[in-house]
């Protein structure tokens, strides 16, 4: 009886086991409530209960304060998946089609009608933003890059259509041209302040010009779809040039939430009839369109702070440790642009900036 009492007298207390997951055992719970997961604090102990991890007792003693940080390998995997649902649902459309639920031939007739209409809304988009550009002279705004990519891709567009004759093709990609030219002008003339026109109109004349002879008539179809793809992907990833600093301070404003939507259907559109028609070419571009669009998409909510999940990990995979800002707090800009245009007034042309080159 003496041995037993020492023996308990002299062991320390074993203290509980953190509960784990049943299906996960190396990822703990999620983080505090307030950060997005409060759902999981309410859920967590049944979860746990339900699946055999530590039983209703200690279910029952669960509470906020006990749930810990998850691993940014659960965030990863949530974006993971919802991109690659984002696309898996076109696919499942296709196959409708092709085993016969969906009629093919009716859903082919109307996405080649939808799919340039389409286009033209996308590429019409940033005409509000090149005009405020212009009447305020300050083109620091402006995705110039974008226009510049957007113009090499019409260009291969062009190409390719006139080596597989397609009007409907040819016609969207000629009016995407006409409108980067447009845009291209009105960032020279917010820029350069009405200077070298004679310049710009050369370059611009010669490099569009021998592109479409060169590709339309001398490169193979095979080396002009890879030349689409590469530059699709320089033309949907930039817009993640200042992705860091996006993420690290929660300021959306960078992106405009209605090209990004325009822009998330109209690869979708194109993706779908892409699939239909059986088309690598014009497949691949629209696939990767898609997909960068989507992860736009998902960059704006987070910053707005709806989406479940967090996207902090990138900052890791971008070499930053300093950490996001939290949704609310002082840091995150909270979407007002005034902080923003006033930073632009500092390099603002007239300020003496330099004149960014085209191609």
């Amino acid at each position: 009886m003496t041995s037993e009492t020492g023996a308990s007298a002299g062991t320390k207390p074993k203290s509980p086991k953190s509960p784990k997951s049943p299906f996960f055992p190396s990822w703990t719970p999620s983080r505090a409530a307030g950060q997005g997961w409060d759902w999981a604090a309410r859920w967590w102990p049944s979860i746990l209960s339900a699946g055999g991890g530590g039983g209703a007792e200690k279910s029952a003693t669960l509470t906020a304060a006990d749930l810990k940080v998850p691993t940014p390998l659960a965030d990863v995997a949530l974006t993971l998946c919802t991109m690659c649902l984002g696309v898996g649902s076109i696919y499942y459309v296709s196959y409708l089609a092709n085993i016969g639920i969906l009629d093919r031939e009716v859903l082919k007739l109307s996405l080649s009608l939808a799919c340039p209409l389409i286009t033209i809304v996308s590429y019409v988009a940033p005409a509000p933003m090149v005009i405020e550009a212009v009447l305020r002279m300050n083109a620091q705004r402006l995705p110039t890059l974008v226009f510049q990519s957007q113009a090499a891709c019409n260009v291969l567009g062009i190409a390719y259509a006139i080596q597989v004759t397609n009007a409907a093709v040819l016609m969207t990609n000629m009016f995407g041209l006409a409108c980067q030219i447009l845009f291209l002008a009105g960032d020279h003339h917010a820029t350069a302040s009405s200077a070298h026109w004679l310049w710009f109109c050369f370059k611009v004349s010669v490099c569009l010009n021998v592109g479409i002879y060169v590709f339309a008539c001398q490169a193979p179809t095979q080396l002009l779809g890879q030349c689409i793809s590469v530059f699709n992907i320089i033309l949907y990833s930039a817009p993640f040039a200042n992705l860091g600093s996006i993420l690290r301070t929660r300021n959306g404003s960078y992106f405009n939430s209605v090209t990004t939507s325009i822009s998330v259907a109209n690869n979708a559109a194109w993706t779908l009839y892409a699939l239909l028609i059986e088309d690598v070419v014009v497949l691949l571009p629209a696939v990767v369109g898609y997909t960068l669009s989507v992860f736009q998409v998902l960059v704006i909510m987070w910053c707005r702070g709806s989406l479940p999940f967090d996207l902090g990990f990138l900052l890791q995979c971008l070499g930053d440790r300093r950490g996001a800002a939290k949704p609310g707090s002082d840091d995150q800009p909270g979407g007002d642009l005034e902080d923003v245009d006033a930073e632009e007034e500092q390099y603002s042309p007239r300020a003496g900036s330099k004149v960014a080159p085209w191609l």
